[in-house]
């Protein structure tokens, strides 16, 4: 883990972090170590109206954070905060990444890491509610999850649980919409972890929802026919997700 910061790197972090017309996200190296800025989004209003105020979004973001990290959930320490932004460690490369980028043996042992990571969060009574491979970290010993948005939750419905696991899943297949043993990993890890029987509950969800598939198989095709470079392959991943799911 990260030693934190000397007071002077923490100083210039925080500098960074108040200056104006910066990226949203951006990557600083300070004294041998990389650190994270966040700050809120800036839209169009036409995107305004579809998302909600972009600084009231990043302020429940931050506030949802601070509740995980009470909750001794897997996420970075905010090292600093403020209005308009958030100082964070790096915690490694995204899952994405490693899938993309690692070797087998260690996207298998990522993998498996990060659906037991998912089950560790909702027995804590968590959700993430967006969880994607882009969202998870992986830093060859220890999956954190990153960027809490709408469905966040510190005090979580089943409901939202079984979302998680479905997004997660939905997601890994998104990156190759295919069979493949790292997904297998990923739900291990899950089913070994799972301590409220939500790996049952999301079958039984998949069971009642299994109608999608069918009904959205003529985009699934446009997409396989049209889209073949297009980066997260979301309808295709549609019939893989409910077949792991055994619907």
């Amino acid at each position: 883990m990260m030693a934190p910061p000397t007071s002077p790197v923490l100083d210039a972090l925080i500098a960074r972090a108040a200056m104006a017309d910066a990226p949203r996200i951006e990557a600083v190296d300070l004294e041998g170590q990389r650190y994270w800025i966040k700050r809120p989004e800036v839209l169009s209003l036409r995107w305004r109206l579809q998302k909600g105020n972009p600084a009231r979004l990043f302020a429940r973001e931050r506030r949802i954070h601070r509740a995980l990290m009470a909750r001794g959930a897997p996420v970075p320490p905010i090292l600093a905060e403020g209005e308009g932004y958030l100082v964070l460690p790096d915690s490694g490369p995204s899952l994405e990444a490693t899938l993309t980028d690692a070797a087998p043996d260690e996207r298998l042992r990522a993998c498996r890491a990060a659906g037991a990571a998912l089950a560790g969060l909702h027995a804590l009574g968590l959700a993430h509610g967006r969880p994607h491979p882009r969202d998870l970290c992986w830093d060859g010993a220890r999956i954190v999850f990153l960027d809490f948005e709408r469905g966040s939750s510190a005090n979580a419905s089943e409901r939202r649980q079984i979302w998680d696991l479905v997004l997660l899943i939905h997601g890994t297949y998104g990156l190759s919409p295919r069979e493949t043993p790292e997904v297998a990993a990923l739900c291990d890890g899950y089913r070994q972890g799972d301590q409220r029987g939500l790996w049952k509950a999301a079958q039984a969800w998949a069971k009642r929802w299994r109608w999608i598939d069918p009904l959205t198989r003529p985009l699934q095709r446009y997409e396989a026919r049209h889209k073949p470079h297009r980066r997260y392959k979301e309808l295709l991943a549609i019939p893989l997700t409910f077949k792991r799911l055994g619907a």
